[in-house]
């Protein structure tokens, strides 16, 4: 029994996945996973307001995004993950968007010294974090 749930599974993945010739037109997604703490010197506050400010200047901006969306973790054993789902039109747009993040950050924070005093903010929340990378099945989509 499990090796025909097996050989299912494996057909239906073979069957939806896309070809070289239409992967590129499938959107990309990213999810990013991070693990956050909460450190004495800081606050749920401050990390919410380092979020929404990183939100503004680089992720709005950015229009190789075409939607992001961040989620707390809800339920569960590990209260700590934050996860980011980011949308691109293909996978030239995930490294083009890799590239303006770079302008936007540099456009945001002007000197070296702000960006290092941001980011010395912002990463004491941060314990480590995954990437993943994702082809959109547009046929599977609910609308």
């Amino acid at each position: 029994m499990k090796i025909l749930k097996t050989t299912l599974v494996l057909a239906l993945l073979l069957i939806l996945a896309p070809t070289n010739a239409s992967a590129q037109d499938n959107t990309v997604f990213t999810v990013t996973t991070w693990k956050i703490t909460i450190p004495e010197n800081g606050s749920q506050a401050e990390l919410a307001s380092l979020l929404e400010e990183f939100q503004k200047k680089v992720v709005l901006p950015n229009d190789k995004i075409i939607s992001e969306r961040a989620m707390r973790h809800l339920s569960g054993s590990d209260s700590r993950d934050l996860v980011f789902v980011t949308e691109y039109a293909n996978w030239n747009d995930v490294e083009a968007a890799s590239v303006k993040q770079g302008e936007l950050i540099n456009s945001a924070w002007k000197t070296e010294n702000d960006r290092d005093a941001f980011f010395k903010k912002f990463d004491k929340y941060f314990l480590m974090h995954t990437d993943e990378l994702f082809s959109g099945l547009p046929q599977l989509d609910k609308k």
